[in-house]
Formats: structure tokens, sequence, C-alpha cells
């Protein structure tokens, strides 16, 4: 066991400083909380950022003025007719 934490009145859990330390977690990053079996899981969710170039894009580079006229088109192509 790293450490132990007391779930507060408000149902509020601190993250020991030694496991915060382990994991990464800063103050305001995300945590996703999970039920496995009979165990809460704490887990670090990434950041946006982090993420930048997990999904590949369908052609290179990205045409932003065909994607947004085809936006358009299609948020005209919804609008109600009265």
């Amino acid at each position: 066991m790293i450490g132990y934490s007391v779930v507060n009145i408000k149902g509020q859990v601190t993250i020991p400083a030694e496991i915060r330390k382990i994991t990464g977690v800063e103050p305001q990053d995300k945590v996703a909380v999970m039920k496995e079996n009979d165990r809460i899981v704490i887990q670090p969710l990434p950041d946006i950022f982090s993420l930048m170039g997990s999904v590949k894009p369908k052609s290179r580079p990205e045409n932003l003025r065909k994607m947004r006229q085809k936006f358009i088109y299609y948020l005209s192509s919804r609008k109600k007719k009265h």
C-alpha cells in the first residue's frame, strides 16, 4: 500500500501525494472514477492537446476551405422549410 485517504462529509477523497507523483496527476487534472468488481479505480484522463495527431486525416494537408463549405452546405440542408 502506498497511502490511504479518508472520504470526507462531501464524499471527496484526496489522492495521496506519492500516488499523484507516480501517476503525474497535477491540480485541476481530470480523472475517471470507475467501479471494477469490488474496487474503485481512479485513472488520469489525457488532456485534449495530448490527443493531437491520434486520428489520421483522410488527406494531407486538410483543405479547410473545402471542409468549411461542406459544413455550411450540411447546415443549410438541415434548415426546416416553411
